[in-house]
């Protein structure tokens, strides 16, 4: 696991880099060279947190999990007001799981 696997664009550096600057007073080019210069420390304490990344992706595949299981069962209704309340029922379930773990993780 490193850096790199958390971030798709530069949102991070740049938020990172803004950070700096207004904390230190620091130029555009000094921020950055320290930014790429804490890339090698950043990886390493990486490490510390890879056993709760590991959890949540574990915890992320179980809730897909019970999700198709569920839609599974929404699948098996024959009857259409039945199938539209348990298709309903799952969505709802999951968006209120789905809105707790966000909210969760973001309280950090």
């Amino acid at each position: 696991m490193v850096l790199s696997d958390f971030f798709e664009d530069d949102e991070v550096l740049n938020g990172v880099k803004d950070l700096l600057k207004e904390t230190y007073k620091i130029t555009d080019h000094e921020a950055t060279s320290i930014i790429m210069k804490s890339r090698d420390k950043a990886d390493g304490f990486l490490d510390d947190y890879s056993p709760y990344v590991n959890y949540i992706n574990d915890l992320r595949s179980c809730l897909e999990a019970t999700l198709e299981a569920h839609f599974q069962q929404v699948d098996q209704e024959n009857e259409l007001q039945a199938r539209m309340k348990n298709d309903a029922a799952v969505w709802l379930t999951f968006e209120c799981i789905r809105r707790f773990c966000k909210k969760s993780l973001l309280t950090l």
